[in-house]
């Protein structure tokens, strides 16, 4: 019998070289090199699948022991060793975790990591919120009562509730990373590759980001019409029958891709929130500020030297945040850093590693910054902050300005710290890189699904009330998140290996059908 083994592809038992592995410490050092892989290394993508079909023979591995070719110091420790390693490849397999040696590092491959952590940053905060009440500062609750929650201090509760700046963190990647390589064929002089090389994405990006929230929100739409989940979001209305249900969805969905429908609001930055998933919302403003960052590539190129190139985008970056425009301050604040670090080369020599680490500090102080839409209350420890954010741009949550500004810099600063860099290079945030977007879409899904139900079991065992805050109550989060959090990854890897990554194939696959069509003459 063979089990599916995705945690190393150098845990193998080879009849042929069975002797190697005698010895008293044999099973331990190979248990301890597969913990090590699982925990362990680094990577950049995540498309060398084959790596998952790595199989260990049990029954080899069994019959090793039987004619004594490997030592085992007891019976007890050999069930032990097979039994973990099978754990292991559960649920690594279960995760789609990448298995150790199956990647290779790319030189960006650190924005991945910060796009995972970014992902992980916004799961946190929509789940910390049906355990305790942390979005305004210290010494106040949602409702303007007396609330004192050390999770809510300064820097602390960027941890659990910068949910706001992590979207802002989102849309400079996507600024730095769709413009990088024109931008890097610009330096060159090769401009007139950038032409094709843009109109291919723009033909694909629809594709990339709507696909898969419309599949999820119909899965969403179901769940919901048939009672196994309150609604995701406070419009949602149920109709009479499924069918009705069906048309009502068909034209929320419409009204969700439709630029007609949703331009105003989304290329402002401004929250139009789907009746079927609340959280979708940031996807038409994801598009257009992504074809802002096409239109300006196409301008970019009439532009050959580095430094007007560089100071006219700073210049319009400002001109968006003077307008209300958040998300495309972020998006073209996010071009201006990809411009700034191709100019510093392929390896820049690390310069004022301290200023860059006050600066990364700063931001990540400025990003558990609290919102502003519940109205005045008091803020200890952002006091400084509130001051300087002006409350006259158009803007639904004036506290955008601030979460924007600390998005830019946590990027740009995390650039110019090699050692920051690699933390987000390693396997854990690598892997959430991947499943990023997979997790942005379910997660609210998952938490209404299942999240809410496990939590009000696990409250009724421990005999205690919502919102507690005794330190049982918090052990008992502390439960609930690992509980919770592996089934939410399981399903995320899952999307995305069978939703998000066929869509991104799908796209290109339609496009190079239209290339054959027009190549043809119609």
């Amino acid at each position: 019998m063979r089990f599916l083994n995705p945690v190393s592809a150098e845990v193998r038992l080879e009849q042929g070289a069975r002797g190697q592995y005698q010895g008293h410490g044999a099973e331990s050092s190979r248990l301890k090199h597969c913990i090590m892989s699982f925990a362990n290394g680094r990577s950049t993508t995540m498309d060398q699948n084959a790596e998952y079909e790595e199989a260990i023979d049990l029954e080899a591995l069994d019959q090793a022991h039987d004619d004594g070719l490997l030592s085992k110091p007891t019976p007890n420790t050999s069930r032990l060793v097979r039994a973990w390693l099978m754990v292991l490849s559960v649920v690594q397999k279960v995760l789609y975790y990448p298995p150790h040696g199956s990647l290779k590092l790319g030189p960006t491959a650190w924005l991945d990591g910060v796009r995972g952590i970014a992902a992980l940053e916004v799961f946190i905060f929509h789940s910390m919120a049906i355990w305790a009440s942390l979005v305004p500062a210290w010494g106040r609750d949602e409702n303007g009562n007396l609330s004192f929650n050390v999770l809510q201090f300064p820097f602390v509760r960027t941890f659990f509730v910068s949910g706001g700046a992590a979207v802002c963190v989102f849309f400079v990647l996507s600024g730095y990373v769709l413009t990088q390589k024109s931008l890097r064929r610009i330096r060159k002089g090769s401009t007139q590759q950038v032409y094709p090389a843009v109109s291919s994405s723009m033909f694909r990006r629809g594709f990339r980001l709507y696909l898969p929230p419309i599949f999820t929100t119909f899965c969403e739409m179901l769940a919901t019409r048939f009672g196994f989940v309150p609604p995701l979001s406070f419009i949602f209305v149920a109709e009479s029958t499924l069918f009705a249900q069906f048309l009502d969805w068909i034209t929320e969905t419409n009204s969700f891709v439709n630029p007609f429908y949703n331009f105003t609001a989304a290329i402002r930055g401004g929250i139009a929130h789907d009746k079927y998933d609340a959280v979708v919302w940031t996807i038409p403003v994801e598009y257009y500020g992504s074809f802002m960052c096409y239109f300006l590539l196409f301008l970019l190129v009439w532009i050959p030297n580095n430094g007007m190139r560089m100071g006219f985008v700073a210049v319009l970056s400002i001109f968006w945040m003077w307008l209300g425009c958040w998300n495309l301050f972020c998006f073209s604040s996010g071009m201006l850093i990809a411009d700034f670090n191709l100019g510093q080369g392929d390896n820049p020599t690390p310069k004022y590693g301290k200023v860059w680490a006050a600066v990364f500090a700063l931001s990540f102080y400025v990003a558990g910054f609290p919102t502003l839409m519940l109205g005045k209350l008091p803020m200890p420890g952002f006091e400084t902050v509130y001051s300087l954010t002006p409350q006259s741009l158009a803007m639904e949550d004036h506290a955008r300005l601030p979460w924007s500004i600390s998005g830019v810099l946590l990027l740009l600063s995390i650039s110019q710290l090699p050692r920051l860099k690699a933390l987000f290079e390693t396997y854990f945030c690598q892997y959430l890189g991947k499943i990023a977007f997979s997790l942005y879409l379910i997660h609210e899904f998952s938490l209404t699904l299942f999240g809410l139900g496990l939590q009000g079991v696990m409250l009724r065992i421990a005999g205690l009330e919502p919102h507690g805050h005794t330190v049982v109550y918090w052990l008992v989060c502390v439960v609930w998140y690992f509980l919770f959090t592996i089934p939410v990854f399981a399903l995320a890897a899952q999307v995305e290996r069978w939703i998000d990554g066929p869509s991104v194939k799908f796209a290109r696959w339609l496009e190079g059908q239209c290339l054959k069509y027009y190549r043809k003459g119609g």
